[in-house]
């Protein structure tokens, strides 16, 4: 029979249904003990769930601790002293720690364990404070034996419909077309994803009606054994609608409608009769019609879908020069009338203003303490079809040594929001939605400590898609790179009093003028909050090829058949410009774990590895890895770690870089205080390890990365800082300690080395 029936409203309401356990506390026992302070709240027999996860459930809970450290409640004594500061104590509360009994009850119960118990036991320390221990009985958890469907409608081939079946994560093995073997832990989270599956399934083919009282879910116990479940879901699903005529309204930044422009698109390819797309534009908008009907992915006359719908308002979104005030099937924002066939669909939006002027000032350390700015100005909708435009200076100094460096780079950058050659075919196709394409064109010059940029022009091509709000690929078809360096000549004159003619010619190779091609593609995928970074994780794979173009310039157009290693100078200062050939792969992981309250735990893994072939041995220098600074190992200044154990700071690095990459980073944040003088203070504590190394094609047999010498060879920086976390940044002051310098050994540098930094690290 059935034992347990319960609709899926939402996911609370399965919770409710749960049969009581509680056994109410005997209030009079313990009636002295109402004004106790609770000293620790502790669970016991709890082997399914952790301390923190069951400790985030119950509202019983001690006084804050500062780190979690046992006794050390800062918060309660500062209330002590005044009771405007800090915290007020934590008594004991039975009426709440009944509710806490039902919500651990309920939450075993959501989870499975349909049988467990849960009691509680007091500990008096002394006249004033009290121990709370939650004794948890778990039991087993039950199982979904088979899971039937009983209710869909037929849409498309029975072959497409048991496909969705047997693509859900509760099933293992089919019995029939509608039944299937499960085998699976019961959970009222799987139930609801399961139920979530099915309602926009049935949305996404027209039953635009569907909500969660249209699936509902039945469990039955089996007679013999009550941990086995057979899990049912009764569809009701309603009719079929569609697509009705389309409004879209767009006003200019001011948000009036004063000389407003009319069109109405009907037919192929944008409607089906009698359907339409009614665009009213305002002329302050200065925006095309026709790329307003393009952001829609769905054609007016068509049975509903609304993943299109859902999709369609990230198409104008993603536009960027716009915002998007409603998207719903009424003209004033209200439910939908379910009682005709036909869903239109009205679409109101406000112009961003067109011009802007953005600037900025920041402050560096890298080999010394410097300052820079910049200024670019913005132009949002250029052409009338959401095109961005923008062009920029940005300027920095640095003071290192008495001499001053400086850098300057000018730069302007054009960007549509859809894909462009050679990818237009694929532009609002399902996995390629929300994309762009940019092209930017720079010049730069650079005075640094020994060497300067008498120029160098980058000009990249980049396409940009975000298959999904956590996933996007980057693909850089094209980016040509022209420099144009010297070594100054005191450098150079060091480098022949410490290296033979050959090792020195390696080195200037660096700053001979030189030609670069680079083909690159990047993944990202990231489930977290990209500026507090306290949860879920970040990733990033990238893989490049360099060199292509020159190669092809030099095989084909130059002396053809002949491979020179170089291509000739358009109008730099050389006659020729040397080129290299190389393959470079990085993959970068980033994991955050909640931990204690309020604090993070942060991990970090990168490796990466360039090899060249071709004539050329080395690997362009802005296409080496680096290791050191406030967002890599700390403990050594930026760029100047490696490779291997060889002393930058004693000259004893023949060319800057390496070819292998390998670090692990370690850090436990934790917030002190919230919303103190506006914003939350923490701390944290880190630890930073590893280096780089010389490829395998190195001319320099010092430095290379050797497999029985490396793990000697990584560098550990240690140390603690604090943290100024407003909501859009955070500032870091970092201070850190080598605790294996790599000229000095394990322990044997106690200096200090300080860090700034705007965001966490990583």
């Amino acid at each position: 029979m059935l034992s347990t029936a319960y609709a899926l409203h939402q996911e609370a309401s399965a919770a409710a249904l749960v049969t009581e356990k509680t056994e109410s506390l005997d209030e009079t026992e313990y009636l002295d003990e109402e004004d106790r302070r609770i000293r620790r709240v502790r669970f016991i027999g709890n082997e399914s769930f952790s301390n923190g996860e069951l400790r985030s459930i119950v509202r019983t809970r001690p006084n804050r601790q500062f780190l979690g450290i046992p006794g050390l409640t800062i918060w309660y004594q500062l209330n002590r002293i005044s009771s405007r500061l800090g915290e007020s104590a934590a008594l004991l509360d039975h009426r709440v720690l009944e509710r806490d009994i039902e919500r651990l009850n309920n939450f075993y119960e959501s989870r499975g364990f349909r049988n467990a118990e849960i009691d509680t036991n007091l500990t008096m320390f002394d006249r004033d404070r009290i121990e709370v221990s939650f004794i948890i009985r778990e039991g087993e958890q039950s199982k979904i034996r088979d899971i039937y469907f009983s209710g869909m409608p037929e849409m498309g081939s029975d072959s497409d419909l048991f496909a969705f079946f047997k693509n859900s994560d509760l099933v293992s093995e089919a019995i029939s077309d509608t039944s299937f073997h499960s085998n699976t832990p019961f959970t009222y989270e799987k139930v609801a994803e399961e139920r979530n599956r099915i309602i926009s399934y049935l949305r996404n083919h027209g039953y635009a009606s569907v909500n969660r009282d249209s699936v509902y879910a039945v469990v039955r116990e089996d007679n013999e054994n009550e941990l086995e479940l057979d899990l049912m879901f009764r569809i009701f699903h309603g009719r079929t609608y569609r697509f009705g005529d389309v409004h879209i309204d767009l006003s200019g930044p001011d948000g009036e409608f004063d000389n407003v422009r009319y069109d109405t698109l009907q037919g192929e390819p944008y409607t089906e009769e009698p359907y339409k797309i009614i665009i009213r534009v305002d002329e302050n908008a200065k925006t095309r019609s026709r790329l307003l009907a393009n952001q829609i992915l769905f054609k007016p006359g068509t049975i509903y879908n609304n993943s299109l719908y859902r999709n369609s308002v990230n198409q104008f979104q993603n536009l960027g020069m716009l915002a998007v005030n409603q998207f719903s099937h009424t003209e004033d924002g209200s439910l939908p009338d379910y009682s005709r066939d036909v869903l239109p669909v009205y679409v109101r939006m406000q112009t961003l203003p067109k011009h802007r002027i953005q600037m900025d000032f920041f402050g560096m350390r890298r080999l010394g303490f410097g300052a820079g700015a910049g200024v670019r100005y913005i132009n949002n909708n250029l052409f009338r079809g959401a095109e961005n435009f923008e062009v920029g200076v940005q300027g920095n100094f640095e003071l290192v040594g008495g001499t001053l460096l400086n850098s300057t780079e000018l730069s302007t950058a054009y960007t549509v929001q859809r894909l462009n050659f050679p990818f237009r075919a694929l532009d609002q196709t399902p996995f390629f939605l929300n994309a762009s394409t940019r092209y930017r064109l720079s010049w730069a010059q650079s005075r640094q400590e020994n060497f300067t940029i008498n120029a160098n022009f980058r000009f990249n091509n980049q396409f940009e898609v975000r298959h999904r709000p956590q996933m996007a690929s980057l693909f850089d078809l094209i980016e040509l790179d022209w420099l144009d360096a010297s070594a100054t000549a005191d450098f150079e004159r060091n480098l022949r009093d410490r290296f033979d003619d050959i090792i020195v010619e390696r080195i200037l190779e660096d700053f001979n003028p030189q030609f670069s091609s680079i083909v690159r593609y990047t993944f990202r995928y990231a489930n977290t909050d990209l500026i507090k970074r306290n949860f879920g994780f970040f990733s990033e794979s990238s893989i490049e090829v360099g060199g292509t173009i020159p190669y092809l310039m030099d095989r084909l157009i130059f002396d053809p058949g002949e491979i020179k290693g170089n291509v000739p100078s358009l109008s730099l200062s050389d006659s020729t410009l040397t080129y290299s050939q190389f393959l470079r792969v990085s993959l970068d992981y980033r994991n955050y774990t909640p931990v204690l309250e309020n604090g993070v735990f942060a991990w970090r893994a990168f490796a990466g590895y360039a090899y060249s072939f071709g004539e050329n041995e080395q690997i362009p220098l802005n296409r080496r890895f680096f290791a050191g600074g406030s967002n890599d190992i700390r403990g050594w200044p930026p760029l100047r770690l490696g490779p291997a154990d060889l002393d930058a700071s004693e000259g004893e690095v023949p060319i800057n870089g390496g070819d292998i990459k390998i670090a692990g980073f370690l850090e436990y944040r934790h917030t002190i205080f919230h919303n103190f003088l506006n914003t939350d203070w923490g701390i944290a504590g880190f630890t930073d390890f590893g280096n780089i190394w010389y490829g395998a094609r190195s001319p320099f047999d010092e430095g290379k990365f050797r497999l029985d010498q490396f793990y000697e060879q990584i560098a550990v920086g240690s140390g603690f800082g604090v943290r100024f976390d407003w909501d859009y940044l955070v500032f870091r002051i970092d201070v850190a300690y080598r605790i294996h310098d790599l000229q000095r050994g394990w322990f044997n540098n106690s200096s200090p080395y300080w860090h700034f930094g705007i965001g966490h690290s990583f």
